[in-house]
């Protein structure tokens, strides 16, 4: 289709001189009979934005983690701790803090592709093309920069050696809660005798005793889910010594300590209290947190890390439908004629890249890993001189394949939410491009070219499968995504003079750059680009 639509612009054959060097992107020229083009190229790419729903705006990458409060929104496994301490402190809107957050983040991918293509015939060639692939992610999340904000700190009972003392002043704490519970049990028991002396203030107040005993049980939940026991410790983060929170907690045992004296029970010491914080994290706390196996993330890493090895490698064959110029080299190169041609290619795509990890949240794999099939469309038309354009359409369409996958045991998107690794069928989205480049050659060496692309990322659905039994989380997509960009090149090319017998190789030199113009859809990137490629010919006709 698109192929008949640019041929119908061509009007008539007047003779004018063909284009004779080729730009960015993709194109439509034939590889000549038993020759071979080799490839090196470099591939630069490096993001530190995502496109957001408005399309031309972005947003930082890990930016919705930033915050002046870190709390239960960017870490939800801290809940229970927060509902611990909304009972503690009796504040039924209190919200814990670890402070601020400071989060920003870059990809940097260098992308190495090496290739050959063959020329079988006038109009059938293959090309092999194998990436070597390197991505880094380079997160800084940062606590507390500059001050700090925070109503919570690290929980000593966790400590190295310290810890000891920690958890010693905890379980003295909620003995001495069990034995006023446990004696006031005994005397509403005993009391129940009518013979029974010395029972005036239970009897008085046998619903207060009931309800202290209540009171005095959640409490004691409490401190063992926020701080812990004699034992072990309890949340990652307690409130720090000092603060309104911590003595708020104090204030709580306090009163404990004081209906518990109405009835005579004084095993309560005066100011008990659990261990709290003396140390809130810094800058470098996310590091900390990662490593911490208190706070039971599953992360073997948090971001900052670097992936090489080879991408998936693409086999591919492209057939020349059409050539005003006959598929003769020199005629296109150097005779002057109006022109129009078109390419179709088919090929296979080998996922031998690895998916992603499921130990690191920020991860940037080196290819997607599925098998493909890749269909791809090229027209040329040569419109003067000087002025040519290519029109091509790609589209890549992953098989279903089998991974492990992360999924959040919740409905809470953040990256630390705690999660449950499950195999899946994973079912990528077809992936397509639309290409139009128009170039301009500038003689027989040089030349300049842009392009405008049109990139489109199909849903990715994950259906997990069950698991030891255990029934899994529902399917998990990745919604559709889309990016618009544009890319300006420049281009050096010996062809012209090799096919006229004044150079001794015939080789192109391209580079591009390619800047995002506008996206949607999730974690659309926002990536900027650089490609330097070096095509060397061997078999290339000359006059």
């Amino acid at each position: 289709m698109i192929a008949a639509a640019l041929a119908g612009a061509v009007v008539g054959p007047t003779p004018l001189p063909a284009q004779a060097v080729a730009g960015v992107g993709d194109d439509a020229i034939p590889l000549p009979k038993g020759s071979y083009r080799l490839l090196a190229s470099g591939l630069w790419n490096d993001w530190d934005a995502v496109f957001g729903a408005g399309g031309a705006t972005t947003t930082p990458l890990f930016g919705t983690l930033n915050t002046a409060a870190a709390g239960v929104a960017i870490f939800p496994r801290l809940a229970s701790a927060e509902a611990g301490l909304r009972a503690l402190t009796g504040q039924s809107g209190f919200a814990l803090s670890m402070g601020s957050l400071d989060a920003s983040g870059e990809v940097r991918q260098s992308i190495a592709p090496l290739g050959v293509s063959y020329g079988v015939t006038r109009r059938l060639s293959l090309r092999l093309l194998v990436p070597y692939v390197e991505s880094r992610d380079i997160a800084e999340l940062l606590f507390n920069r500059v001050g700090s904000t925070a109503n919570v700190g690290i929980n000593p009972a966790f400590a190295t050696g310290t810890g000891t003392t920690a958890r010693a002043s905890n379980g003295a704490v909620l003995s001495q809660i069990d034995l006023a519970r446990s004696t006031l049990s005994a005397e509403l028991a005993r009391c129940a005798a009518t013979a029974a002396t010395g029972c005036n203030a239970i009897r008085a107040n046998a619903s207060s005793a009931q309800a202290l005993l209540l009171r005095a049980a959640s409490t004691r939940s409490a401190i063992a889910t926020v701080y812990g026991d004699a034992t072990r410790g309890g949340a990652p983060v307690v409130p720090i010594t000092g603060g309104t929170a911590q003595t708020a907690v104090r204030a709580t045992i306090a009163a404990l300590r004081s209906d518990f004296a109405t009835f005579g029970i004084t095993s309560i010491a005066d100011g008990a209290a659990p261990a709290g914080a003396t140390t809130v994290y810094g800058p470098g706390g996310m590091a900390q947190i990662a490593k911490d196996t208190a706070w039971k993330l599953g992360y073997e890493r948090l971001g900052n890390t670097r992936r090489a090895g080879i991408g998936d490698i693409d086999l591919t064959a492209s057939f020349l439908l059409y050539d005003s110029f006959g598929a003769d080299q020199s005629k296109r190169l150097l005779s002057g004629a109006r022109g129009v041609r078109s390419m179709v290619t088919g090929g296979w795509r080998f996922g031998t890249a690895g998916a992603d990890r499921t130990d690191d949240p920020f991860d940037v794999p080196i290819g997607e890993g599925a098998n493909a099939l890749l269909l791809r469309s090229t027209t040329d038309l040569v419109l003067s001189r000087s002025i040519w354009i290519s029109a091509t359409v790609r589209a890549a369409k992953p098989l279903v394949d089998n991974v492990a996958v992360a999924l959040p045991s919740s409905t809470d998107t953040s990256p630390f939410a705690p999660f449950t690794v499950w195999p899946a069928a994973r079912t990528l989205g077809t992936r397509m491009d639309v290409e139009l480049a128009p170039r301009l050659a500038i003689g027989q060496f040089f030349g300049l070219s842009g392009a405008y692309l049109l990139r489109r990322w199909g849903t990715d659905s994950y259906q997990p499968a069950a698991s030891d039994g255990n029934l899994p989380p529902g399917s998990t997509d990745v919604p559709t995504r889309t990016v618009h960009a544009a890319a300006f090149g420049a281009t050096f090319s010996t062809l012209s003079s090799y096919v006229r017998g004044r150079s001794r190789w015939p080789a192109e030199v391209i580079f591009t750059h390619t800047i995002p113009l506008r996206g949607s859809g999730a974690l659309a990137p926002a990536a900027a680009s650089d490609r330097l490629e070096l095509r060397v010919y061997t078999g290339f006709p000359r006059r």
